[in-house]
């Protein structure tokens, strides 16, 4: 569910992780997103990293540059780490292209929020224990000729629950009125 101006209807996407596969004859687990890209995760005791990704229409999956975290061990209160970022819902009002994301890029700090924390789902269901991890990232924008240049923060939070994985969702891009919209993002198991 998006919210915000201009937010589209609510979707419906599928996440789904195949069997085991290897990628350079290293096990990864592959996580499959209906919106058309599969992720290569490489999970060991350092934590999990994505290490390639396809589209559905390429034959062969790209490797990172670098591997990304998704999660990094320790998953204790307080572990941090890095990865770039691009927004997800800021656009243009009256400019094109609409979406930034084409145009710009952040690195995100996340940081594990919680270990034991109790998940509610909207189907009354709950979860635990489940680690809530929290990203923030800044974009320095011209926002309007009012407030010119404005830190844009970037927030996300995510729920992986054991035996789940990654259950809930939330993406925040909040902007002043003026040249450029944001919004909520916000999607759960």
């Amino acid at each position: 569910t998006q919210t915000g101006e201009d937010a589209p209807p609510p979707q419906e996407w599928t996440l789904r992780v195949t069997a085991p596969a290897t990628l350079d004859q290293v096990p990864v687990a592959v996580r499959h997103h209906s919106l058309g890209v599969s992720y290569y995760l490489r999970h060991d005791e350092q934590g999990v990293r994505r290490m390639a990704t396809r589209m559905d229409i390429e034959e062969e999956p790209t490797p990172e540059k670098e591997p990304l975290w998704v999660l990094k061990a320790p998953y204790t209160v307080g572990t941090e780490w890095t990865t770039p970022t691009v927004p997800y819902l800021l656009q243009r009002r009256n400019e094109h292209p609409r979406d930034l994301k084409h145009t710009h890029k952040a690195l995100m700090t996340w940081r594990i929020a919680a270990v034991d924390e109790l998940v509610a789902l909207a189907d009354g269901h709950t979860l635990q224990p489940c680690l809530r991890v929290e990203g923030q990232a800044r974009l320095n924008l011209y926002t309007d000729p009012v407030n010119g240049f404005t830190d844009v923060p970037l927030l996300s939070r995510e729920w992986y629950c054991q035996g789940h994985g990654l259950v809930k969702f939330e993406r925040e891009e909040k902007v002043p009125p003026g040249f450029l919209t944001g919004g909520l993002l916000s999607a759960e198991w």
